[in-house]
């Protein structure tokens, strides 16, 4: 049987049959000592009557040869005849022949003794087994833990035999494979992190040359009119591929895990405000209403850069399919666990079959009016919001706006 090959159980079925052969042999022991206690009982009780005979006259020779001589089964019923007249038989009560209880009593209680002995010296050795067997698995949970915190040279004992060690040796193993995907995989990120560098600075001084080329065309002032609106259009394309760079380089260093949040105190509605100074002068030339609703107290712990990046881009969003006269406010509150911030237009909406894919990247919906984005600004800010420990959730009805909510958990300390 399998569970034999477990070193464990088979050293707790040997303790027990040691047990077992042990109360066994006192078994054996304690009937050798009944019956040799019946014996000296009987021999007294003929002893008794052998004297009560010689007492009353009988002759000896007689009483001897009663207590020696052959009997026969004519013999056994002619005894019987004559002692059940006065009730000697074999239904009289233990307690009216005194010897007889006084047998019992004692070889009763020492029979208890020995299932009481064998009862607890084999509940005490399977107590032990499973004692030594929650230890050994808490010690393992405790490394594991540790492990899960970071210390991942931490491995479980398995150099004993038995199923837990073949277990803990399976463990050990996912571990060192998962240490060696997590150096793989750190190699990787520092990889990508490096290479997205190297990308920035190679891709940063053929743009500047090409806005230095476009805005000496601007200078020259060929009163060319076709020339004069290329190089405009020039420049917008020019600001938009470097805002596209910008944000995929951002985006990069996010998924590689290369960027690290100077979190630090602040006052959320002074955050805000200074957030949307930089849409006021759109939103007035586009005659849309951008209003703040937010407590004077509220305050959370957040890196500012990384944040204004996040809603900046959300308020771009909602500036971008919103109409003239819509209206675009900025909520926040706050929770004995959370703040949250809702970014709530009432312009277009979202269509039902973008909802599920608006924060993927490059995303472009066929419904959207807007077609100078490239889908990346929504992914941006789930990602940065989610390094900060909080979640995004977009609600919308068609043709009446949608609203942006933004958790950050007050127990985040990343």
């Amino acid at each position: 049987m399998k569970i034999f090959l477990n070193k464990e159980i088979k050293m707790l079925f040997m303790v027990l049959g040691v047990f077992s052969l042990l109360f066994i042999a006192f078994g054996v022991l304690s009937v050798r000592m009944a019956a040799d206690d019946y014996k000296q009982k009987m021999i007294a009780h003929d002893y008794k009557i052998a004297g009560y005979l010689t007492q009353s006259g009988v002759d000896k020779a007689l009483i001897i040869r009663a207590f020696t001589a052959g009997k026969t089964s004519g013999d056994a019923k002619a005894g019987q005849e004559v002692l059940q007249k006065s009730g000697y038989s074999g239904t009289v009560q233990n307690f009216l022949l005194p010897d007889i209880e006084r047998f019992y009593q004692k070889h009763a209680a020492i029979m208890l003794i020995i299932l009481i002995l064998f009862s607890v010296t084999t509940g005490a050795a399977v107590l032990l087994f499973i004692l030594r067997h929650y230890k050994r698995i808490e010690e393992a949970e405790a490394r594991l833990r540790d492990f899960m915190a970071g210390n991942i040279s931490i491995r479980l004992d398995d150099y004993q035999e038995g199923s837990l060690s073949r277990l803990f040796a399976a463990v050990n193993l996912m571990a060192t494979s998962q240490v060696a995907h997590i150096e793989k995989e750190k190699q990787g990120r520092e990889f990508l992190k490096d290479t997205i560098s190297d990308i920035s600075h190679q891709i940063k001084t053929p743009l500047a040359a090409l806005r230095m080329y476009n805005e000496i065309i601007q200078n020259e002032k060929t009163g060319n009119s076709v020339v004069d609106n290329f190089s405009l259009k020039t420049e917008r394309e020019i600001s938009r591929i470097e805002s596209l760079i910008m944000n995929l380089l951002k985006l990069a260093r996010l998924d590689a895990g290369s960027i690290q949040l100077e979190m630090s105190e602040h006052n959320v509605k002074g955050f805000l405000e200074e957030v949307m100074k930089g849409f006021s002068t759109r939103a007035k030339m586009e005659g849309k209403e951008l209003t703040l609703r937010c407590d004077e107290h509220i305050t959370m712990n957040f890196d500012p850069g990384w944040l204004t990046e996040a809603i900046g881009n959300i308020i771009k969003n909602a500036l971008d399919h919103t109409g003239f006269q819509n209206k675009i406010e900025v909520r926040c509150s706050e929770t004995p666990v959370s703040v949250q911030i809702t970014i709530k237009d009432n312009g277009e909406g979202i269509h039902p079959d973008d909802m599920h894919h608006i924060f993927k990247r490059f995303y472009r919906s066929r419904f959207s009016k807007e077609k100078q984005g490239v889908g990346i600004g929504l992914a941006l800010s789930k990602s940065i919001i989610e390094k900060h420990g909080g979640t995004i959730t977009v609600q919308s009805e068609l043709g009446k706006g949608a609203a942006f909510n933004l958790i950050f958990p007050k127990l985040s300390k990343l």
